[in-house]
């Protein structure tokens, strides 16, 4: 089977110049927990997550310490936050982007969530534009 087939048709995904503030809003609400970026022609450019805005907020906390309960104070993460909450999402997101094209076979979308440990895997057409994201809950329907 084609990932076109599976892929859940969300193309929700902000700009590069987006406000962290603004993602964490649209994060929120859309019940996300990533975002595809995308140009002004809707071409993938990178990708966002929580985990990502988590070590911006703590660079090297978590490497180091590899638990949240070794945290002295949460308003260390509240102070930071609202620190680069007007900071372009830009500055954080991912440039190497692991994505799948729509005509590829599911199994090779199903290989890289798994090795690479994503919760969902951007979709591109041939011309690179977003078209849709496959997560592991379209996998799970798909094997049911």
């Amino acid at each position: 089977m084609k990932v076109h087939q599976i892929m859940t048709k969300d193309l929700t995904s902000m700009e590069k110049d987006a406000l962290v503030r603004g993602l964490i809003f649209t994060l929120d609400n859309a019940g996300m927990s990533n975002m595809p970026i995308v140009d002004e022609e809707g071409k993938l450019i990178g990708f966002i997550s929580e985990k990502d805005l988590i070590k911006a907020a703590l660079p090297g906390y978590f490497e180091m310490l590899h638990s949240t309960s070794f945290i002295p104070d949460m308003n260390q993460l509240v102070k930071k936050l609202a620190q680069i909450a007007d900071d372009p999402i830009e500055k954080y997101m991912q440039h190497n982007v692991v994505c799948v094209e729509e005509d590829d076979d599911d199994l090779q979308a199903a290989d890289l969530i798994i090795r690479k440990d994503l919760k969902s895997l951007p979709v591109i057409d041939k011309d690179g534009r977003l078209v849709g994201v496959v997560k592991r809950i379209d996998l799970l329907r798909h094997l049911l």
